[in-house]
């Protein structure tokens, strides 16, 4: 949602009850459920009724723009008071606030660092440290992954999420990877296409070590990139996962060269991503000789039915490239490069 309020929705602030929407608002996130919420923010489109600020049915939750707004600015004086000392709220209230808070805007950083010391301070006098950071896990997972398109990005919240996961590691509690990457990370990246946020955290996720299975982590990828095939983010993050499989199985790299080629070459995909997924794979030593043959072949299948330029251009330049890195001795890019490479095009839509 776009913190720019429109001449009517400025207009319709002195109106309405803010105290009412910001209790009925916060109620949502401090109501229990065990689910990650599905949040909608309502334009000035859909009309709800008179002093009625959001509707909820299961985990799918809708909430009128305009009483975000008035919530909002409820929520933040409450945070000032109680941070300045005028007026301290319990925690709960504290929870409540600081969710209104991020809703509205998730780069809110007092909010996010109020509720890490909230969340400090209660695991350092109780035993029921997972139950917290599950149910503030639940919280931010249910922003990172709402059709909200702001906080699909948010630096701020995938970096609280990052130490929420330090934290559980440091307590030695359980966290799965496969499930946060694919409920989690996925979700963000069908949600904002070219998720740079979202598939560093990833990346993050992977350097855990923990009871990874990283086959199933790699099968998983390769599906979100077959039916994302111009997200330039996933593509990437599948190299980064067979740079991590190379030093124990060659075949992984050949495998999943061959299922990608295939798929280029039955749907004759011509987008840049994906060929500079391949190029980049044929030209490292993660495959043979053999595979980056069955490149050359397919991209000429696939020039001859070609008639506009700039396809032709992809799909040349791939294989150019491709052929004057296999020929020098050191392996052609490590993943950092790759994603420096392929980040000119994700930093461009990071801010968009």
């Amino acid at each position: 949602m776009s913190r720019a309020l429109d001449p009517d929705t400025a207009a319709s602030l002195s109106a309405g009850n803010p105290l009412a929407a910001y209790q009925t608002i916060s109620n949502v996130f401090v109501s229990p459920h065990d689910g990650l919420l599905e949040i909608e923010i309502l334009g000035k489109t859909h009309f709800l009724e008179e002093g009625q600020y959001a509707l909820q049915d299961g985990h799918a939750v809708a909430i009128s723009k305009l009483g975000l707004v008035q919530a909002f600015m409820v929520a933040r004086q409450h945070l000032r008071d109680h941070l300045g000392g005028t007026m301290p709220r319990p925690d709960d209230d504290v929870r409540a606030m600081t969710a209104v808070i991020l809703l509205f805007d998730p780069e809110y950083l007092t909010a996010a660092n109020t509720r890490k010391r909230l969340l400090q301070a209660q695991i350092s006098s109780c035993s029921d440290a997972r139950a917290r950071l599950e149910t503030e896990k639940r919280f931010v997972d249910s922003l990172l992954t709402s059709r909200l398109h702001r906080h699909t990005k948010s630096p701020t919240l995938w970096s609280h999420r990052r130490w929420l996961v330090s934290t559980f590691t440091s307590l030695e509690l359980p966290v799965d990877v496969l499930g946060d990457i694919r409920d989690v990370v996925f979700v963000a990246g069908e949600r904002h296409p070219r998720n740079y946020y979202a598939w560093c955290h990833a990346r993050f996720l992977m350097g855990l070590n923990r009871g990874i299975s990283r086959p199933d982590i790699l099968a998983a990828v390769q599906a979100w990139c077959f039916q994302h095939h111009t997200d330039i983010s996933g593509w990437s993050f599948l190299y980064f996962l067979l740079n991590q499989e190379s030093g124990s199985n060659i075949e992984v790299g050949c495998t999943t060269f061959t299922d990608v080629l295939n798929l280029v070459s039955s749907l004759h995909l011509v987008n840049e991503s994906v060929w500079v997924f391949l190029r980049t794979l044929a030209a490292s030593r993660l495959v043979g000789d053999e595979q980056c043959s069955q490149l050359r072949a397919v991209q000429a299948a696939i020039l001859e039915t070609l008639t506009t330029p700039p396809d032709q251009a992809v799909l040349r330049a791939a294989v150019e490239w491709c052929e004057a890195y296999r020929r020098r001795s050191e392996p052609p890019l490590a993943d950092g490069q790759l994603r420096g490479k392929l980040d000119d095009n994700q930093q461009a839509h990071a801010s968009t």
